[in-house]
């Protein structure tokens, strides 16, 4: 009998980290060792209060949570309101009771990796601050997760916060290169790939579920919606990298090296193939659905997803 998956999640909260988070907290025998906190989406202030709000809401309240980088490696995060909204979330949750732990999440990522060498499956849904600061202070600490998969880049494909840059890479293009070209194993699901995982807004409308994680990122991304009469597509970038943590076989890949622009002001965050072949698997060919039939068991949705 395979033992039970152990993850930590590096998250940003976030929209779509809070489905991904839901997501694990549904997960049979998963065992959420914890989760680490950075800037992004929103102040890391705010995303530590909403992976609290989301721990307690599920009764989870002894998964701990260390919060971690308040600025990227150079200058400051420029926060995404537009999408996620000011709190992060489109739902109101309860002000959590629980704090995070004393420890920062580099010295969190550090101590659990190193007790637990090659066990812990480590996802980042956030920029790679909190990786890049790993790296710096506890350089063999990385290398001994049993895999590492991130959401972020834009690799061969139009970027989202410029022509040429995604989201996470482009709040800090210095981590997200010393991350990505480190030489540590490693998945990427860029916006490529996560562009072939989506819902309009037709088919999040009705959206049931049995499970309390189910109802709420069912209202999530229904309230999402209804915050803006213009948004058509809702696309699981994060969802789909804690799916494919989990379960590999979702996607096909392809090796590469990387590297990721970190000079030039136009195409900050850019992320280039370097070489073909390589220690980063870039996710090609994606099982749309077979992502969504995992939704649907995890959340025991009682409607229908996209195939």
């Amino acid at each position: 009998m395979a033992p039970s998956p152990r993850v930590i999640i590096d998250t940003d909260p976030g929209v779509d980290d809070a489905i991904a988070i839901l997501m694990a907290l549904a997960w049979p025998e998963l065992e959420l060792v914890g989760m680490t906190t950075v800037g992004g989406n929103v102040p890391v202030s705010r995303g530590t209060r909403n992976a609290l709000a989301l721990l307690e809401y599920a009764g989870r309240q002894e998964v701990p949570v260390a919060q971690g980088a308040a600025r990227p490696c150079r200058g400051r995060f420029e926060y995404s309101y537009p999408f996620h909204g000011p709190s992060g979330l489109p739902r109101r949750l309860p002000k959590p009771k629980t704090r995070p732990v004393d420890a920062s999440a580099t010295d969190f990522l550090a101590t659990k990796l190193q007790d637990n060498p090659g066990q812990i499956i480590l996802v980042v849904l956030g920029p790679l601050t909190n990786l890049a600061n790993l790296l710096t202070r506890y350089p063999a600490a990385l290398p001994l997760a049993a895999s590492l998969v991130v959401m972020g880049g834009a690799v061969d494909c139009p970027g989202n916060v410029t022509p040429y840059a995604e989201f996470n890479s482009h709040s800090d293009p210095v981590a997200a290169h010393e991350v990505l070209s480190s030489g540590i194993p490693l998945t990427l699901i860029d916006l490529a790939a996560s562009r072939k995982i989506s819902m309009t807004r037709e088919q999040s409308k009705g959206l049931k579920a049995k499970l309390p994680v189910g109802r709420l990122a069912a209202q999530i991304l229904s309230n999402w919606f209804h915050r803006d009469s213009q948004r058509e597509h809702f696309e699981f970038y994060d969802p789909l990298a804690f799916a494919v943590a989990l379960q590999p076989q979702l996607i096909a890949t392809r090796r590469v090296t990387l590297e990721v622009e970190t000079i030039d002001p136009s195409r900050l965050g850019e992320t280039r193939v370097a070489a073909e072949g390589g220690p980063v698997a870039v996710a090609k060919n994606v099982d749309a659905p077979g992502f969504f039939g995992l939704l649907q068991d995890l959340f025991q949705l009682s409607t229908s997803l996209p195939n």
